[in-house]
């Protein structure tokens, strides 16, 4: 698969934090379970340019953010529940 990626747009971050749901034990990765990560999210202030969409022919399948921090830079990432259990981690680290 071949993905591309942009700066996460408003409309995809609300996408991800109330539509995506994940199951059983992964519901943990739910978005409104963490005021403080949910309230950065959806602040484009607070999410700056570290948030990268991951489109799949135009299709939202995931996310990446970079925070850079000090001699080091922290990773996150998501991918659409959808899309987990599937086999498809190892492309989308890729």
């Amino acid at each position: 698969m071949s993905y591309t990626f942009s700066p996460l747009t408003q409309r995809q971050a609300e996408q991800i934090a109330y539509e995506w749901q994940y199951d059983g034990a992964f519901a943990f990765y739910d978005m409104p379970n963490d005021e403080e990560d949910l309230a950065e999210f959806l602040d484009p202030a607070k999410r700056t340019e570290h948030y990268f969409a991951v489109l799949d022919r135009e299709e939202l399948i995931g996310y990446y953010v970079f925070e850079p921090n000090a001699d080091v830079v922290d990773v996150g990432l998501g991918m659409r529940p959808d899309l987990t259990g599937r086999g498809n981690g190892v492309a989308f680290l890729e």
